[in-house]
C-alpha cells in the first residue's frame, strides 16, 4: 500500500484545523480528541487508491457514483445521512451547513448524494463537520445515546468501529482509534 499522507503531515493538518475541530466539538458535543483520532486514523490509512477513486467519481467515467473522500474519508451517502440526522434533531440546518437545496435530501437520490459528496470532497471544514455528525449517528446507533461523558470503554470502541464499518462488534480499527483518542486526550492535558 502506498500511503498518501504521512503521520507527520497528518499532525500538521490537525494543527491547521485545530480551531475548527474545537468549534465543531463545542457545537455538537463530540469530544475533540475523538474527532482528531478519526481524522488521524483516516488520513494515515489513506492510500493511492483513495484519490483515484475520487477521480473516478468526480469525472463520472464509470458507473461508480460514490467514494470515501476528504480527510475524514466519508462516503457521500454517509455524509448525507449524517446531515439529515443533524437537521432532523435541530442540531443544524442545510443553510448553516452550506448546503443549497430546495427539498429534503434523500439517501436514495443520486443527485443528493452527489451534492454532499462534492461538499465533502471540496471543503475540508465541511468534511470535518460531517465526521463529527457521523460520530453522533454512530453513537446513537451503537450506544443509544450521544452523551459521550458516560460511555464505557467498550461503547467508545463500538462507536469508533462503526465509523469505519457496518458492524456492531469491535474491530482492530475501533481498538486502534480508541488508543489514538486517549493519546490525544493526554496531549490535551499536558
Amino acid at each position: 500500500m502506498i500511503r498518501t499522507i504521512t503521520p507527520e503531515r497528518a499532525r500538521e493538518i490537525l494543527g491547521e484545523y485545530a480551531s475548527w475541530i474545537e468549534e465543531v466539538s463545542r457545537r455538537y458535543g463530540v469530544p475533540a480528541a475523538m474527532i482528531r483520532a478519526i481524522l488521524y486514523k483516516e488520513m494515515t490509512e489513506s492510500d493511492i487508491l483513495d484519490p483515484l477513486a475520487d477521480l473516478v467519481v468526480r469525472t463520472g467515467l464509470t458507473s461508480r457514483k460514490d467514494s470515501s473522500t476528504g480527510y475524514a474519508q466519508i462516503f457521500g451517502v454517509t455524509g448525507l445521512r449524517a446531515v439529515e440526522y443533524a437537521v432532523d434533531r435541530g442540531l443544524s440546518t442545510y443553510e448553516s451547513l452550506g448546503i443549497e437545496t430546495d427539498h429534503r435530501l434523500r439517501d436514495t437520490d443520486e443527485e443528493d448524494i452527489r451534492l454532499i459528496w462534492n461538499r465533502l470532497h471540496d471543503d475540508p471544514c465541511f468534511n470535518i463537520e460531517a465526521a463529527a455528525l457521523n460520530l453522533l449517528c454512530c453513537a446513537e446507533e451503537n450506544a443509544g445515546r450521544t452523551d459521550f461523558s458516560s460511555f464505557t470503554e467498550e461503547e467508545w470502541k463500538r462507536v469508533l468501529t462503526r465509523y469505519n464499518a457496518n458492524t456492531a462488534g469491535i474491530t482492530a480499527y475501533g481498538e486502534d482509534t480508541y488508543r489514538l483518542m486517549r493519546d490525544f486526550e493526554r496531549e490535551d492535558q499536558a
